[in-house]
């Protein structure tokens, strides 16, 4: 971990409390002074400054920006800070990987999934119709609790508190610039078949199949090739357990140790090596309201409550141009 950043010291009214590096990028988390709000925001920039990573951070900003949801990570405005380029975003309090270091819920696997699929909707609506890199580490969460005294309410399942969006789409609608070359993303244990080179799959709808292998992780505690989801989302997985991945994709077997016959065909479905026979995300949503009404009726309600109610406040505020301020 290394929480310095000259260039973004320039301009944060605060201090670095953390960061989160992945492949290209990294995350810097500030608290603001106290007469600062928001008191903590995010800042993510390119691990290094050259002309082809410039272009593409602001590429990725100008997408995000499009996407008008409750459910995607909001970003403010792209900060210029000498030569180096900052996303400007929502501070969140964690990501799914997070919460799925312990088995969840039946409650809190319905309750994560229709926020989650309800972004996967939106996004599809807006700019993004390839995220590439769905997982459970770009899906962050805030948690409510803090922010509202008395949330969640004596009635509501905990797992209310938890406001899920998706975030990171450095490599989304990378397949649509090129079909070739484009169909890289994704982590190993959510890359679908179509990621992988040299093979025969025709149609592109990652995502889809990402969504699958979440949903079984959340709903079974399982990855769907049978080993439990602790050990699969652990880091440098492929070394510890030897899986091929490809080979699992392109035809090993789907492990869904669920006893909803309806859960298990749609993940069943969603994990098709054929691209084009994975539901839609309306399908998904859809299938999971009605399971969960047949479950909880009133967690479910709750849930449709929210979804509804941000679902109106952001067509009356629709999004912007981007702002860029420059230093």
């Amino acid at each position: 971990m290394n929480l310095s950043s000259p260039t973004l010291s320039i301009v944060i009214d605060g201090t670095i409390i953390d960061d989160f590096s992945g492949n290209s990028g990294v995350v810097y988390l500030v608290q603001n002074r106290e007469n600062v709000y928001p008191r903590r925001i995010a800042y993510k920039t390119c691990k290094h400054a050259t002309d082809d990573s410039i272009s593409l951070i602001k590429e990725e900003a100008e997408k995000w920006n499009l996407i008008n949801s409750r459910y995607i990570v909001p970003i403010y405005y792209m900060h210029r800070v000498l030569n180096e380029y900052y996303i400007c975003m929502r501070a969140c309090n964690g990501t799914l990987m997070d919460l799925l270091n312990d088995d969840v819920c039946e409650i809190s696997a319905y309750v994560y999934s229709l926020q989650i699929i309800k972004g996967l909707v939106d996004m599809n609506k807006s700019s993004i119709i390839h995220h590439q890199d769905f997982n459970p580490q770009n899906i962050l969460y805030e948690d409510m609790s803090l922010l509202f005294n008395g949330f969640p309410s004596v009635d509501m399942h905990d797992s209310h508190r938890y406001r899920m969006m998706i975030s990171d789409f450095a490599m989304s609608n990378y397949y649509l610039k090129n079909n070739v070359e484009g169909k890289a993303g994704g982590k190993f244990p959510f890359k679908a078949p179509e990621q992988y080179e040299f093979n025969n799959v025709d149609g592109f709808y990652p995502d889809k199949f990402a969504l699958g292998v979440l949903l079984c992780i959340l709903f079974s505690n399982k990855h769907p090739c049978g080993h439990p989801a602790k050990e699969m989302l652990r880091k440098n997985i492929r070394n510890r357990y030897k899986i091929n991945w490809e080979k699992w994709a392109l035809s090993g077997d789907r492990v869904i140790d669920l006893k909803n016959n309806e859960i298990r065909d749609l993940i069943t479905q969603l994990l098709s090596v054929e691209p084009e026979k994975r539901p839609s995300y309306d399908q998904c949503f859809n299938i999971i309201k009605s399971e969960f009404e047949k479950i909880n009726k009133e967690q479910c309600g709750f849930s449709l409550f929210y979804i509804d109610y941000f679902d109106g406040l952001h067509d009356e505020w629709p999004r912007e141009q981007l702002k860029i301020r420059v230093n």
